[in-house]
């Protein structure tokens, strides 16, 4: 994949970084006080047009926040934040950030974030009674970024969410433009690829557990649709409670007989343990030792991580088709990005995560 122009774009936003330009409007005669936000879920926030410090309530805003360099502005997170192994890796300064407890929990101290005092709190768009209670009752303007994600446009649109608050509207067009170059390299050649030549894929182990039968019904943004391969759950109904895991049998998983089982990066199992369960022999993926471990995210969505795992999808599921040296450029994508060399690889020595 030819890199060059793409990333000489984010150099020029890197440049546009470096200069502290921010981007905010000016009335006339006098700078404004204020800028209107219209945030991913359609709430009118009024933000102080320059922000100084943030909080920032999801894994999700955290990243983007460092990604467009606001991370010294950032005085406090919710747990989930400092959890998160891309964060601890490419802002390692958030084990010292205060911790504002977590709102996917119940656990959010209001108190923490009226002393933290910021400018401005980013909180997920399912969050809304919170984001209003902060911005009514607290006087803190709160902006919410998505609230579910499609589509990868979804989360292209928090970025801009973010920019626009931020005052980083540049830094933000650039990333937004480089995470659609790359998809679009990507869905260019899968879009070519028949349907009945799309493997049929079962994406098992959820984090932190040592389970293959609690499996993914489906992956948003549709990573796994742009990769070139079906999602054998998708038939099953979404979890009640909003998670993106569902228990099934193994008679279910037997029915499937996926071409291809991936295990979530932060899952207990690795591919040679799943693969010597010896109540699994009879499945193709298994008979054809086609399982590897994918980092498919972790409590959200990351603007690197979302290409990166889409690239590594697609070179699992399609070799003949992708013929880039992933990890390298897995590797880049983060460095462009954040700024930070080796991420990949260190996640993959981490987590064990599939060479390919």
């Amino acid at each position: 994949m030819n890199r060059g122009l793409i990333t000489a774009t984010l150099l020029l936003a890197a440049l546009l970084l470096s200069s502290g330009c921010t981007g905010v409007p000016s009335a006339v005669g006098e700078q404004q006080k204020t800028v209107r936000i219209v945030d991913a879920v359609g709430r009118e926030v009024q933000v102080p047009a320059t922000i100084e410090k943030v909080v920032s309530l999801g894994p999700d805003s955290t990243r983007i926040l460092v990604a467009l360099g606001d991370k010294e502005k950032i005085v406090g997170v919710d747990g989930y934040s400092k959890l998160c192994p891309v964060i601890k890796k490419i802002y390692p300064e958030v084990a010292s950030v205060p911790d504002m407890g977590n709102p996917y929990q119940g656990t959010l101290s209001l108190e923490k974030i009226a002393g933290a005092d910021p400018d401005v709190v980013f909180i997920r768009g399912n969050h809304i009674d919170i984001a209003d209670k902060i911005q009514n009752e607290m006087g803190i303007p709160a902006v919410c970024i998505y609230d579910t994600v499609r589509d990868y446009d979804d989360f292209l649109l928090t970025i801009d969410v973010i920019g626009r608050t931020m005052g980083r509207e540049q830094q933000a067009e650039a990333l937004e433009e480089y995470v659609d170059s790359k998809f679009k390299e990507i869905i260019a050649v899968t879009s070519e690829i028949p349907d009945a030549e799309k493997p049929v894929v079962l994406i098992v182990n959820p984090p932190h557990t040592d389970d293959p039968l609690t499996v993914m019904p489906s992956i948003h943004p549709s990573t796994l649709q742009y990769a070139g391969g079906n999602n054998a759950a998708a038939g099953l109904a979404a979890s009640p409670g909003g998670s993106p895991w569902r228990s099934v049998s193994l008679e279910q998983v037997v029915q499937w007989n996926p071409d291809c089982i991936l295990i979530h990066g932060m899952g207990q199992l690795s591919p040679e343990e799943l693969m010597a369960k010896t109540d699994w022999q009879e499945l193709q993926a298994i008979q054809e030792k086609k399982v590897y471990k994918v980092f498919i995210g972790y409590v959200g969505y990351d603007p690197a991580l979302l290409v990166v795992q889409t690239l590594h999808m697609a070179k699992i599921l399609h070799p003949d088709r992708f013929d880039f040296d992933f990890e390298r450029d897995a590797n880049d994508v983060f460095t462009v990005i954040y700024g930070v060399d080796g991420v990949y690889s260190a996640l993959e020595d981490e987590l064990g995560l599939s060479e390919v």
